[in-house]
């Protein structure tokens, strides 16, 4: 039987919160599952909603998706944003957005799975969109002041750029895997300790590679 043909139990919602019901319900499949098992129907079936419900605020999938990806760029950038306001140091804040980069993957694995594997078009979402950019905005202002720095090393902006995000994206990716880290520990004797001792690493050793030191 398929696993999304029966649902866990019906949730029970309070008219005027069908949306927010609806939304935890998709998080749910993709925690469990992948984007093929989410659909409008698998969504109707895990609240326990009839199967027209969902369309009364999601006109498709993809518009359902683009809501998801919108309300988790907005949870990683508010994070970003904050550390703008309060860490002043270039370096020691592109560490710390870079370790909550990757707790925010720990933390939203749902939110962050569907961020990063379904493309929208830009033009039809535009709020998705412009959310995105603000979130990305604040990751690339970071690397540009470290670049700004007098010990900063002559690199190309975009090189860095791409490079920083590849960096805490695929750690990030890597600790999701947890058979494959439990591998690297048992049979490569590879332990960095947890998640947050990884990131702190890994992060302050791509930092250090922006500047010359003295």
């Amino acid at each position: 039987m398929n696993k999304w043909c029966c649902p866990k139990g019906k949730k029970s919602y309070h008219h005027g919160n069908l949306r927010e019901t609806l939304i935890e319900s998709a998080l749910e499949i993709l925690k469990e599952g992948s984007l093929d098992d989410l659909s409008l129907r698998a969504l109707a079936r895990r609240a326990g909603v009839s199967q027209t419900a969902p369309y009364r605020h999601f006109e498709d999938k993809e518009a359902l998706i683009a809501v998801l990806k919108a309300d988790g760029m907005a949870k990683l950038g508010e994070g970003m944003r904050g550390l703008i306001e309060t860490e002043k140091d270039p370096l020691a804040r592109l560490e710390k957005i870079g370790l909550q980069y990757v707790q925010f993957a720990g933390k939203y694995p749902a939110h962050f799975k569907v961020m990063f594997e379904y493309e929208l078009c830009d033009d039809k979402y535009e709020e998705l969109h412009n959310t995105a950019d603000n979130t990305f905005s604040c990751f690339q202002a970071t690397v540009m002041e470290c670049l700004a720095l007098p010990n900063a090393r002559k690199i190309d902006p975009a090189v860095a750029l791409m490079s920083a995000w590849s960096v805490v994206h695929g750690l990030s990716v890597l600790l999701m895997n947890e058979s494959l880290m439990e591998h690297m520990k048992s049979d490569h004797k590879m332990d960095m300790g947890g998640r947050t001792e990884m990131a702190e690493q890994v992060t302050k050793l791509f930092t250090q590679s922006l500047v010359i030191s003295s």
